[in-house]
């Protein structure tokens, strides 16, 4: 409902209705003319409702028609795969072939090891094996002469001796001195074995007397007491007994060690005199 105080700005007279309502103080009611209504408004327009047939096969200008694929399969020739135990290379025929070339052209280097003149034998390890059995064979020549010697002091037989150690120490040094002239000498004659057995006995005889000297405390004696202990031991039996022993097996012992060396003298001799022989008839000369 429109309120009356509100009045709008329409002249009085200019429209009847307005005249009207406004001498019966009526309310206004706006009114619409239906006709302009109706042709004013446009019903909204219905869209037709397409419908799709669906064909059973649908065919496409651009498609090409269906062809027979068995009238038109390739033939698939196969090819033997090729055999890689016997295909070379170009690059390495070429280089087979310039390695066969060159190899052709150089001459053939053959390398022969030259023959080596025989090795003398030495007698060295044979006269170390007769030192030490000539040890032992004065071991028991040295106790019979002690035997004898002492035997005839006491009027009695005496060989306690052989219970003391002083008694193997002559042993001790011969086997040493008999072991170094072998091997010095090796292939000598006996002439050097025979000077050679003076060395020896001299070296037992001072030897043992040294050691028996030590063994009674020659170091804690005054000189004169130590000179008179080195005089009873020259003189001794016992060492002039070991050094006559020593020599006389040392030149027995040498006799069959110079003898075993003059067999391997001639023997070393015509072993190079057949090599320089070979020799010669390989060279032609």
């Amino acid at each position: 409902m429109a309120d009356k105080t509100d009045e709008p700005n329409t002249p009085t007279g200019e429209s009847p209705v307005y005249d009207s309502l406004r001498d019966t103080n009526e309310p206004v009611v706006a009114t619409v003319d239906e006709t302009e209504t109706e042709a004013a408004y446009t019903p909204p327009v219905e869209q037709e409702e397409i419908v799709v047939e669906e064909a059973d096969s649908v065919q496409y200008p651009d498609e090409e028609p269906v062809r027979d694929t068995a009238a038109y399969e390739p033939v698939v020739q196969e090819t033997p795969a090729p055999d890689n135990s016997r295909y070379v290379p170009p690059a390495a025929t070429a280089t087979a072939a310039a390695a066969a070339t060159s190899a052709q052209q150089q001459p053939n280097v053959v390398y022969v090891n030259q023959p080596q003149a025989p090795v003398e034998k030495g007698n060295r390890r044979f006269g170390v094996l007769i030192s030490v059995a000539a040890t032992v064979v004065f071991l028991v020549v040295l106790a019979i002469v002690m035997v004898i010697i002492y035997s005839s002091r006491s009027g009695a037989l005496y060989i306690d001796f052989l219970g003391q150690t002083a008694f193997y120490v002559p042993a001790l040094f011969f086997l040493v001195g008999s072991v170094a002239l072998a091997l010095i000498l090796n292939r000598a004659g006996w002439w050097a074995h025979v000077i050679g057995s003076l060395f020896v006995a001299l070296f037992v005889y001072f030897g043992t007397i040294a050691t028996v000297l030590i063994v009674n405390g020659v170091v804690l004696l005054t000189p004169d007491q130590a000179a008179e202990q080195f005089r009873q031991g020259t003189i001794a039996p016992f060492t002039i007994a070991a050094a006559l022993v020593a020599r006389e097996i040392a030149i027995w012992a040498g006799a069959i060690v110079a003898n075993r060396g003059r067999k391997l003298k001639v023997r070393n001799a015509e072993a190079l005199e057949t090599f320089q022989r070979e020799q010669a008839q390989t060279r032609g000369y």
